[in-house]
This record gives structure tokens, C-alpha cells and sequence, in this order.
């Protein structure tokens, strides 16, 4: 079997410099100077937000939020920062990875002593923002215009093909089916899909918003973190809700002493009476399930021979170490930009048959061939 994992190097690749970092923040704050922008979405202030953040990069870096960083994924990220970032010079705010702006984001939220909910909000309208400027008023979906018809045949030689991009170039451009590892602009989030396991339920979770039909991208389940573990335990959390809501609904079926034990739930607590009235829904209805969004058990199933393409070696950790810890796997091709990031790569698979491609080299031979 031959498998396929494609990033944002693509998307760069085939549309240019729109998509880089520095392009997505830049346009998100010339979106909102400009007006032009849902501002019943996300407000023009969490410009100001970006440039707030943007001065706080140099405190982090010396150690002034080391205190906030409470658990163990947010102090690995922020040794991972620290490393990446240098205390020695300013950095611009398109300098700064959009992701990163999440640590920053979190560790002044900490510190400040802002709890949910309105972190959780801010985090919310924070995340519309980037995902507005990675949409790029739909053109990001027209990528696959410029596939070159090389790298279309290419493609098409695998079997399987994996991205961690939001678009739906690799579908629309190559005709192949794609599982996408964080989310795609096309797919609702299980919070707005009317159908959903958790909006048969009574309660409105959502206190009566509503997907604005202009903008469905902004309501899609695309995954914005600055940590993969987070991103993990994103892609994870319906397998692991529908195997604790089987056993519950199992136990309440079938036990009529859980069954009262469950029934005798308060309804003052608004936690137990919506878990007590999903067990009940799905106890009448097994076949009712939270959506698998994200499918993030292939690549620790896969088989055969796994090529990279658009991905750095140093972002991601979470899906590598799938990677590393399947042992079907039987060859690596990285296509690396540059030597340093091909050593990254020897050196983070250097237990598996790993092989480096200069990705320049991929790309001319994709053009010429």
C-alpha cells in the first residue's frame, strides 16, 4: 500500500504566498482595519488581541509566564516556543506563528486569572478570525486550479491520502477520496450540525446561535491549537464519548439497579440532567452516535509505505508519533525543505526505513516530467 500525508506545503506550493504564515496574519488584521469582515462573528478587537499578544512574546521567552504554564502539554509547548523563538531580537507580529498566538493566548488568560467561560469565548472568536484569513474569501478552495496535471498522476498513485489541511483541493483537484486528520471547511462541528448526538438533546447548547449561511466555514470543525496534544484529544473525544455513552446506555437497559441509580440523577445540576437524558436518548436509540469527525486511528493502522509532502518535521508531533509507533510501516519518503529540516527528519524516524527528498528537486520533476 502506498499512503500519503500532505500539509500546508502544498496549499504554498500551488497558490503562492497567500498562504504562509505571515500572509494569514497580516490579512486577518487587514481584514478587520478594513471593515470588511463578519463582525457579528468575531469583533474588531481581537485585532487588538493580536497586537496585545504580539507584546508578550519576549516575556514568555525569559520566563515571566513559566508559572501559568500549569500542565504538562502547555510547559512542553512552551519549552518547544522558547526553543524556536530567540529573546535576542523583536519580532513583528506576522512573525509569529497564528498557532502560537494559542500559547500566548492561554498563558496571559492563566496569569490574568480568566476562566471559562470567557476564555473559552475569547478562544472562540479568536479562532474565527485565523480561520477567516486561512479561507481567504473562498480562494483557498481554488488551489487545485494550478495542480499541474504531473502532480495530479502523482497523487493518484496512492492508495490512501491524508492531509492536515482545511481545503478540499486534494478532493476537487485529484478526484480522490481524503481523510482529513484536523478538520475540513466543509464539514460542520458537531456543536452546529442540527443532527447531531448532542443537539437531539433538550437544553440548546448553544443558547440559540445559528450558522450564518454566509459563512459555514467559521462553524466547521477545523482544529486550531497550539499544542498537538490538544489536537489529539480533539480528534479523539467522540470515540471515547461514544464508548462511555455504550457502556451507560448498556448498563441502563439492561441493570435496573443502574437504571434507578441513574433515574435518581438531580435535575437542579444542568451536568447530570443532560448526561442523564442522553443515556436515556441513546438507550432508546443504540444506533444514535457523536460523529467521528476526525479519523485519527488510520495512520496507526495503515500498512506499507508512507511519503510526506508540506509538512515540517518539527510541527505535529501528535500524528508522528502514530507514525513511529506503527510498526506496518515499512518506509518513510520525507520531502524536506533544506538540510537542517532533513536532518530533523533522519533523526526523528531514525528507528524507521526513512528516506529525505530534497522537496525542491519533488517539484521540478513533477513540472517537467
Amino acid at each position: 500500500m502506498k499512503n500519503l500525508l500532505a500539509g500546508n506545503g502544498v496549499t504554498i506550493q500551488f497558490g503562492g504566498t497567500n498562504y504562509l504564515n505571515s500572509s494569514i496574519v497580516n490579512r486577518a488584521i487587514a481584514k478587520i482595519e478594513s471593515g470588511k469582515f463578519p463582525a457579528h462573528l468575531y469583533p474588531a478587537e481581537c485585532a487588538g488581541i493580536l497586537y496585545a499578544l504580539q507584546k508578550e512574546l519576549g516575556k514568555v521567552i525569559f520566563g515571566e509566564y513559566d508559572t501559568a504554564a500549569a500542565t504538562s502539554y502547555i510547559r512542553a509547548s512552551l519549552n518547544d516556543f522558547k526553543r524556536r523563538y530567540s529573546g535576542s531580537r523583536v519580532y513583528e507580529v506576522h512573525e509569529i506563528g497564528f498557532e502560537d498566538y494559542f500559547l500566548i493566548f492561554e498563558l496571559v488568560h492563566i496569569s490574568q486569572g480568566v476562566g471559562n467561560p470567557d476564555r473559552f469565548n475569547n478562544r472562540g472568536v479568536f479562532r474565527r478570525m485565523f480561520l477567516d484569513s486561512v479561507f481567504n474569501d473562498g480562494d483557498i478552495e481554488l488551489v487545485y486550479q494550478n495542480f499541474t496535471p504531473q502532480f495530479i498522476d502523482w497523487v493518484k498513485t496512492h492508495d490512501t491520502v491524508f492531509t492536515t489541511n482545511y481545503d478540499s483541493n486534494f478532493e476537487t483537484g485529484c478526484g480522490v477520496d481524503v481523510h482529513h486528520l484536523h478538520g475540513c471547511f466543509k464539514t460542520l462541528s458537531e456543536s452546529y450540525d442540527p443532527n447531531s448526538f448532542r443537539n437531539q438533546l433538550t437544553d440548546d447548547l448553544l443558547d440559540g446561535e445559528k450558522v450564518d449561511p454566509a459563512y459555514p466555514y467559521l462553524y466547521s470543525n477545523a482544529l486550531v491549537s497550539y499544542v498537538g496534544e490538544l489536537k489529539e484529544y480533539s480528534m479523539s473525544q467522540s470515540s471515547v464519548a461514544n464508548s462511555g455513552m455504550e457502556k451507560f446506555a448498556n448498563g441502563y437497559r439492561d441493570d435496573p439497579a443502574i437504571r434507578e441509580q441513574i433515574d435518581s440523577w438531580p435535575d437542579d445540576n444542568d451536568l447530570t440532567r443532560r448526561l442523564k437524558e442522553a443515556i436515556r436518548l441513546k438507550a432508546e436509540n443504540p444506533d444514535l452516535e457523536h460523529g467521528e469527525q476526525y479519523p485519527h486511528q488510520m495512520l496507526a493502522e495503515i500498512s506499507g509505505s508512507l511519503e510526506i509532502l508540506g509538512l515540517s518535521p518539527s510541527n505535529d508531533g501528535h500524528l508522528f508519533s502514530q507514525i513511529l509507533e506503527n510498526d506496518k510501516i515499512s518506509h518513510i519518503v520525507f520531502y524536506c525543505f533544506g538540510d537542517q529540516e532533513a536532518e530533523d527528519a533522519s533523526s526523528l524516524f531514525r528507528d524507521k526505513s526513512i528516506e529525505t527528498v530534497d522537496v525542491r528537486k519533488h517539484w521540478a520533476k513533477l513540472e517537467s516530467s
